[in-house]
């Protein structure tokens, strides 16, 4: 049991690792592609001149708008399962309460049946 909570706590940590890794990527490709269309902007004022530029830039800020795309939908899911998870540890978490309730429940009105009043 303990040995599960702390597989599971473990497992916890790690996907906080995870998403915070996945957020700071998709902000670092957020800000790329900010920084990307800046610069298409300037280039277009320049386009006779730059137009060679401009097609390397558009072909680069393409994939980067895909990968953002990607890892927004990667991070979604990740939440996503993250937060079916916890939801399911806290059903099982009050299933193992009830449970736990039960048994002591039991065992009380075991110990009343057999103690024999003296009087």
């Amino acid at each position: 049991m303990f040995e599960a909570a702390a597989r599971l706590q473990a497992h916890n940590q790690e996907m906080v690792k995870c998403l915070s890794t996945l957020r700071e990527q998709r902000q670092k490709l957020a800000d790329k592609v900010v920084s990307q269309e800046q610069s298409r902007a300037l280039l277009e004022g320049e386009i006779a001149a730059l137009r060679q530029q401009l097609a390397v830039l558009d072909e680069q800020l393409e994939k980067n708008r895909k990968k953002l795309t990607d890892q927004e939908l990667k991070l979604m899911d990740a939440e996503s399962g993250y937060n079916k998870v916890v939801d399911t540890m806290q059903i099982l978490l009050m299933s193992v309460r009830k449970d736990e309730k039960e048994l002591l429940k039991a065992e009380d009105e075991d110990g009343k049946k057999g103690v024999k009043k003296v009087g």
